[in-house]
């Protein structure tokens, strides 16, 4: 009886270990194409990195006073003049007698 169950183990085992091979194949072509999404992820990451660095030093530059400066007198604003305020003792109230 252990020799037909050896026997018939000896018939499978060609077939058991082409199967366990197109199995690797298979799995080694997913992880490859697995690899090469995750490449493509990194180098999308890095040019992002890089546009928000830009954009980050734009905005800074945009911010400044200076800038700001010179944008609303581009447009008409002026600085506003001193402010004048009059003591209690010149307004009209306190003047009737």
């Amino acid at each position: 009886m252990m020799i037909r169950f050896i026997r018939s183990g000896i018939r499978i085992l060609p077939f058991l270990v082409v199967i366990l091979l197109v199995v690797e194949i298979l799995v080694t072509n997913e992880l490859a194409g697995f690899g090469k999404k995750v490449s493509q992820i990194d180098r999308s990451i890095d040019t992002l990195q890089e546009e928000n660095q830009l954009l980050q030093e734009k905005v800074a530059s945009l911010s400044s006073l200076l800038t700001i400066e010179d944008k609303s007198k581009a447009l008409g604003f002026i600085s506003s003049p001193p402010v004048i305020t009059i003591g209690a003792q010149d307004v009209a109230f306190h003047l009737q007698p």
